[in-house]
This record gives structure tokens, C-alpha cells and sequence, in this order.
């Protein structure tokens, strides 16, 4: 197996078959947003879907995101974008402080975006570019005149929950609501990967601005639960499951976030290990791949292989508030514990929603204890309505196919 951690981003350079009849392939741009799996995972999925073959799509990313593309597609054509993220503390929360502190740096890594991919696409030579949450992309591709498509989970910046209270708070968060959405607006669609009013998880992302002539609505751009009998029943014999229902812990983001996480959720198991098979995968991109086994016959994954068929067999699942995770609970009709990181407005607010549209129940990283924890598992099990709520919003979310819809509109333009 590739050592993923000394998978290097590459350009590759394939060689025709002399032989093989050629046409123009038209080609397009991906430009991802490294933090975190999400993004690539989709950009993946999205690729796969378009008629263009490997040899017209260049992912351009960073940080774990491009090593998630080179893991799970190694014959991509990638390159490495200068870096740009948040901050975050060593408790893994959301810095607001060296956010401000770091601004001028991430400015001009920012300005470093744009002239990357400025080049990166003049090189390429696509019919369009996709941006998904790369500002940089938009602005480079419109000064190559190149028509690009966004896909966004959040449409403008909120400011954690400790800083929305005051006046100022709120007039910065409309004022940047507006720059952003003016420049969100140069792209030739902005693609809301959300389900619309009154289901729309993301809401207070968008509340409070005027996106009728702007954004569509395309439903969850996350993955479907394609899982065959032979591997679920595999996966039941290898991982020595009897008749506990299982709770699946899936810790993503990242790796700086999770510290205290893993803490509180490896203190809670020993006491649910006794009701529930319990399997934690801790989500270390290039990690180990087969579990430890602990007390009580609990199961820990560095990386988990099958988390696609744990996700299938679970009765509930434990993890974070992304757009990702959230729409792949409401797409199989999973009951969901979720636990925000701190300070990340984004993730608080996706929480909050969840557990206000009756799907599952989310803690606040300020309340997250083993008993807190506990209990959330159990009252999920228990009580019925988180499934009957999941059954009615997943209705929904059916009508749009978020992947395939990106996939058709992308097409249209090459």
C-alpha cells in the first residue's frame, strides 16, 4: 500500500495509446478547499461522474484534503495550492484571536491563491473551473475570462456565538455577508449544496440576505451508502458482532480538533460497550487500519477501511456537524449524536438545526462530558421521533441528488 504520508502532490503526465482514437477532451478545473475531507471527498464523487474521464479533470488543493485525493484516486492529475486556513487552539478550537492576529499573513496567502491559480489555469487551459469555497479560483478564473461554477456549504461568514451579541458583531457579520456575496456573485452559478427553506441545515448562513437571484439549492453533496450484502455481512463476521445495536463513532475534521474529542468519547465507551457494539474510527488520514480492540469488546480504528458499511449497519452515529456528515445521517435515515467544534460557527449552527428539526441531538463542546455523552446515545436509540423526522427530511433531500445535479451543470459548461 502507497505510504500516504510521503504521497506527494504531482502533475501527472499521461501517454497516449498511439493506436486509441482521440477527440478533444473537454476539460475542467477543480479547486478545492483543503481543510478537512468533505470537500475533496465531493470534489472526487463529482469528478468520477463527468463524461471528460481522468485526463480532463486537475483537482488543485491542499493540506488533507489533497492527500485524501491521492489516497483514494492516485491517477489524478493534482496539484498543490498554496496553503490557507484558520487557526486553531491546542484544544481544538476555532482561534479567533490568531485569526485576527494572522490576518495579514493569510492575506497574502491569499493573494499567493490567486496568482496560483491564475497560472495554474492559464497552464490547464480548461473549458471551465469549479471553485468549491476557493474564492481565489472565482477571482482567477474570471481574469481568464473562464466561465466557473462555486459550490458553497456556507454562503457568508458568521461569527462565533461568544462575538454575535454585541451591535459591532452584527454589523460586521452583514457587512462581510455582502462583500462576500458580491463576490461569490462573479461566478456563473453558486451552487448551495443545502436542502432549501424550512429544511436548509446551514440557515444561519444564509439568513439575512437576498439569494433569489444569486444561489440554487442542490441538495447534500454527501456520498451514498453504495454497500453490497457480501460486504456488510463481511463486515459483520470480521468485526464479531452479536445482537447489541451498534453506535458508531466517527471523529472527522482536522487532526488539531480532535484531541479532547477522542478523549471524552474513549471515557464513555466502557459504560456503553455493556448496551451497544461500539466502534470508534478516530479519522487520522494514513493511520492504521486495523482496529485495537478494548474493554467491553469496543473497537478503535486509526483510519477505518469500512466506515461505509459501519455507517450502513449502525443504529446511531457520533461525530461532528459538517454539511458531509449531516447529509449522509439524513440520506440513510441515521439518528445522529453531534458535537460541533468549538467556536465554529458554521458547525454550531449545523448542530443546532439537526437537533431543532427533530433528526438527533446535538451537545455543545462546553457541555461534552462521558455522562452527557451517554446519555445523548441513549435517548437516541430510545426515542422513536429522531426516526420518523429523519424518514420526512430524507424524502426530500431525495428530490434533489445533490452530486449528480453538480455533475449535470458542470457538464453543461464543458
Amino acid at each position: 500500500m502507497r505510504d500516504v504520508a510521503a504521497a506527494r502532490p504531482r502533475i501527472n503526465r499521461r501517454v497516449r495509446h498511439p493506436t486509441r482514437k482521440t477527440t478533444a477532451v473537454q476539460k475542467i478545473y477543480f479547486a478545492v478547499f483543503g481543510s478537512g475531507l468533505g470537500h475533496a471527498t465531493r470534489a472526487l464523487d463529482i469528478g468520477r461522474r463527468l463524461s471528460t474521464g481522468e485526463d480532463g479533470i486537475r483537482y488543485s488543493c491542499s493540506g488533507q484534503g489533497l492527500r485524501y485525493i491521492l489516497t483514494h484516486s492516485p491517477g489524478a492529475d493534482a496539484v498543490e495550492c498554496p496553503s490557507l486556513d484558520v487557526e486553531w487552539t491546542e484544544e481544538g478550537s476555532f482561534s479567533g484571536r490568531d485569526f485576527m492576529v494572522h490576518f495579514p499573513q493569510m492575506l497574502r496567502s491569499f493573494t499567493k491563491q490567486v496568482a496560483f491559480e491564475t497560472e495554474s489555469i492559464g497552464r490547464f487551459d480548461p473549458r471551465v473551473a469549479v471553485s468549491d469555497s476557493r474564492l481565489s479560483a472565482v477571482f482567477a478564473a474570471r481574469s481568464r475570462s473562464l466561465p466557473v461554477i462555486t459550490m458553497l456549504n456556507q454562503f457568508k461568514v458568521t461569527l462565533p456565538p461568544r462575538y454575535r451579541g454585541d451591535a459591532l458583531g452584527r454589523v460586521y457579520e452583514r457587512i462581510a455577508g455582502d462583500v462576500l456575496g458580491l463576490m461569490w456573485s462573479l461566478s456563473e452559478q453558486v451552487l448551495l449544496t443545502d436542502l432549501p427553506p424550512p429544511y436548509t441545515i446551514g440557515e444561519v448562513n444564509v439568513e439575512g440576505t437576498d439569494l433569489s437571484r444569486i444561489v440554487r439549492y442542490v441538495g447534500f453533496t454527501s456520498p451514498g451508502l453504495e454497500v453490497s450484502e457480501d460486504r456488510l455481512q463481511k463486515a459483520r463476521e470480521v468485526l464479531e458482532f452479536d445482537r447489541r445495536p451498534l453506535v458508531f463513532f466517527q471523529i472527522s475534521g482536522p487532526d488539531a480538533t480532535k484531541k479532547r474529542f477522542i478523549e471524552i468519547v474513549l471515557a464513555s465507551v466502557g459504560a456503553l460497550s455493556s448496551r451497544y457494539k461500539i466502534v470508534v474510527s478516530m479519522g487520522y488520514l494514513g493511520g492504521s487500519a486495523e482496529p485495537r480492540k478494548l474493554a467491553g469488546g469496543v473497537l478503535l480504528y486509526d483510519w477505518c477501511p469500512i466506515k461505509d458499511e459501519l455507517f450502513a449497519l449502525s443504529a446511531v452515529m457520533v461525530g461532528r456537524s459538517g454539511h458531509r456528515t449531516i447529509g449522509q445521517c439524513i440520506d440513510a435515515g441515521k439518528p445522529a449524536v453531534l458535537v460541533p467544534i468549538h467556536n465554529h460557527s458554521e458547525q454550531l449552527g449545523n448542530a443546532e438545526k439537526f437537533q431543532s428539526l427533530g433528526l438527533g441531538i446535538a451537545i455543545s463542546p462546553g457541555d461534552l462530558k462521558p455522562e452527557t455523552l451517554t446519555a445523548a446515545v441513549d435517548a437516541c436509540l430510545s426515542d422513536p421521533k429522531y426516526k420518523k423526522n429523519l424518514e420526512s427530511v430524507g424524502l426530500v433531500s431525495k428530490r434533489y441528488g445533490g452530486v449528480e445535479k453538480c455533475a449535470e451543470i458542470i457538464s453543461s459548461y464543458a
